[in-house]
């Protein structure tokens, strides 16, 4: 893997243009994936309003990659990665390359995470839970009540890792910006990309929570086999 980063001037950018037909020699048959900014697009197209002429730089930078003999990779997404820095949201496209597909393990023993304490549900859940009546002696009450509320948050929150809601938000974030293609000035449009976006973050936040109690949940894993 590769990364890059093209200077802004044309004339700049040939020296990594070098670099890279130097370094497709080296790798000859191997996979090679190039990764970062180019700052130059691929096709006068890859640019909104932009000239559909092909420019200088954009005719030494395929004639780069022709050499190098390496080509786009399919996505799916936003087409334009950057926006001109529109007030209040940030103008950049993050792009996350996928090179395996996901490891998926069989039944997990039950685990609380800190992150639904956060949700409205929580609360009430945990005083319907607890209000039930049961018979035995204290610890067995307390037990028995235990057992009820795991089964109840394994219900409710059925899924621990928030990503389902997150790719949920990101599908309608991203069709709400294919919109914007069309009427990029539109403020009731602009207004709700904000919105979701601001959504977006409070997932990746919960996200982030479940992530880090997940890896100290590993660490001591680490630390009692050690």
């Amino acid at each position: 893997i590769s990364f890059v980063y093209g200077l802004c001037d044309y004339r700049n950018r040939r020296e990594l243009w070098k670099d890279l037909i130097f370094m497709s020699q080296q790798v000859k048959s191997a996979p090679w994936l190039i990764m970062g900014d180019f700052n130059v697009s691929r096709h006068p197209m890859e640019q909104l309003n932009g000239s559909l002429k092909f420019s200088k730089a954009v005719a030494e930078f395929n004639e780069c990659l022709n050499t190098i003999e390496v080509d786009d990779i399919r996505s799916v997404g936003r087409v334009f990665t950057w926006t001109n820095k529109r007030g209040g949201i940030s103008d950049h496209s993050p792009v996350s390359v996928g090179l395996a597909a996901p490891w998926r393990a069989g039944s997990k023993p039950f685990k609380f995470l800190n992150l639904w304490t956060s949700d409205n549900r929580f609360q009430e859940l945990v005083r319907s839970v607890w209000g039930q009546c049961a018979n035995g002696n204290p610890l067995e009450v307390v037990l028995y009540k235990l057992r009820n509320l795991k089964r109840a948050l394994k219900c409710t929150f059925r899924k621990p890792n928030p990503c389902p809601k997150k790719e949920a938000i990101r599908v309608e974030l991203e069709d709400l910006q294919a919109r914007l293609l069309h009427a990029p000035s539109d403020p009731a449009l602009l207004n709700q990309e904000k919105l979701l976006i601001s959504k977006l973050w409070k997932v990746k936040a919960e996200e982030e929570s479940y992530l880090k109690q997940k890896s100290r949940i590993n660490w001591l894993k680490l630390g009692d086999s050690n």
